[in-house]
């Protein structure tokens, strides 16, 4: 197996919101300050990603036209 060819793993502190998370990465940086939190996104809550659907216009749309369609036997 060749050496050298992948980085290097080190601790990194992630500053989301008021909550700081220890984890490992490649990134050369010590902190990464997140603009956005990505715990609040609809894709990882189901209860907002209701209202997402709900209140988007086109989502809607679909759903009424092809919402009866089931590709699961």
């Amino acid at each position: 197996m060749k050496k050298d060819i992948h980085p290097e793993y080190k601790s990194l502190k992630l500053k989301i919101g008021q909550d700081e998370i220890f984890t490992f990465s490649t990134y050369k940086g010590k902190e990464l300050l997140m603009d956005v939190d990505f715990r609040e996104h609809p894709a990882w809550d189901k209860s907002k990603m209701q209202y997402v659907s709900k209140s988007n216009k086109s989502v809607s749309n679909f759903n009424k036209k092809f919402g009866d369609i089931s590709l699961l036997k």
